[in-house]
């Protein structure tokens, strides 16, 4: 019964550890617009231990700029194989000189042609670079399934005078959201929430999710930008009442009692038959 107990745990154990998985790391480098165009170098990276299939990598771009390709085809992307993509960004319109917002959104699928997406954010500097003075953080959020639950972005303006703030929410496809623009008049040294009702779409449990919000304005003919990050996890009901290993765990745990049981029985027979039988007086 030993050896059995102890063969269990070394073949179950491993099982759980050799799941395959993708991890995609996007670099992105912009040079300076002097003029009215620029080149967007994008690196890719799967770091994980399975191919990504149907890669497909575009740039969300804000008003007045437009990249050729708008979408760049990579197809299948193995491990540790990293990809070099560009993209001619130009200027559609007159803007004023300062920082804008980029974020390079990625779709891919798994071997199963389940499909996943991810953004990753940068920015566009246009003849001068800009400091925001309004700023945001948000915190980490856990989705349950498919409950809908509130993303909090807190914006801070430093400033000493009001701005009229865009705010712009990017999230991968696997995520909705009941609003992802709006309009903020925020007032000088003031703090204030702004809440997005979020859910799952598609998203699978255990996977985590980048989302991006992105705060701009603009001041003295000069424009702003400033980014913010967070990451949603989305979890099961189950996983977080019963971790994976609680079932196995408490398998062995049955296993080694009734063991246990078995030897002391059998050691009370053989006591019991060893014994002689007391004669009456």
């Amino acid at each position: 019964m030993k050896k059995f107990i102890i063969f269990l745990i070394l073949v179950l154990v491993p099982k759980l550890a050799l799941a395959s998985f993708i991890s995609l790391t996007t670099t992105i480098t912009t040079d300076v617009i002097t003029e009215n165009f620029t080149n967007i170098q994008v690196e890719i990276l799967n770091s994980g231990d399975e191919p990504a299939y149907s890669v497909q990598v575009s740039p969300l771009l804000p008003n007045n700029f437009q990249a050729e390709p708008n979408l760049f085809n990579v197809g299948t992307f193995n491990p540790n194989s990293p990809k070099k993509i560009n993209f001619n960004l130009t200027i559609t319109n007159q803007i004023f000189t300062g920082t804008y917002p980029l974020v390079i959104l990625v779709d891919y699928a798994d071997a199963n042609g389940y499909p996943f997406s991810s953004v990753s954010p940068s920015s566009i500097i246009y003849r001068t670079s800009t400091l925001s003075k309004v700023t945001g953080v948000m915190k980490e959020l856990i989705l349950d399934g498919k409950k809908t639950k509130t993303l909090i972005l807190t914006l801070r303006n430093l400033d000493e005078v009001q701005h009229n703030v865009d705010i712009k929410l990017y999230l991968p496809r696997e995520l909705k959201v009941d609003k992802d623009k709006s309009i903020v008049v925020i007032g000088p040294k003031e703090e204030k929430n702004l809440n997005f009702q979020v859910s799952s779409f598609s998203a699978l449990p255990g996977s985590n999710y980048v989302v991006i919000a992105t705060i701009d304005y603009d001041d003295s003919n000069s424009h702003y930008s400033s980014t913010v990050r967070s990451m949603i996890k989305i979890v099961t009901e189950k996983s977080l009442e019963f971790p994976i290993w609680l079932p196995i765990l408490t398998f062995i745990v049955l296993l080694i009692i009734f063991a246990y049981y078995l030897m002391s029985s059998k050691r009370v027979k053989v006591n019991i038959g060893s014994n002689p039988e007391k004669s009456l007086p």
